[in-house]
């Protein structure tokens, strides 16, 4: 997608997600985001933060919940 912001190996497959969110979360991402090499834009650490807990998520044991 010439003149476009989208990553060249997403523009094939990208789909817009619209937001909302409180600020105090969209601080810590900021935050999350100046540790990061060449601080990315929002929308690559929000991207890399889902990576982060779905792949958390996946390793996670399945078992019975406790409780």
């Amino acid at each position: 997608m010439p003149g476009s912001n989208v990553p060249p190996k997403l523009s094939d497959t990208v789909k817009r997600v619209n937001l909302i969110t409180p600020s105090d979360l969209l601080d810590r991402v900021d935050n999350y985001r100046r540790h990061l090499p060449g601080l990315p834009n929002r929308s690559i650490a929000i991207r890399k933060l889902i990576e982060l807990g779905l792949e958390a998520v996946e390793r996670k044991p399945k078992g019975k919940p406790k409780g």
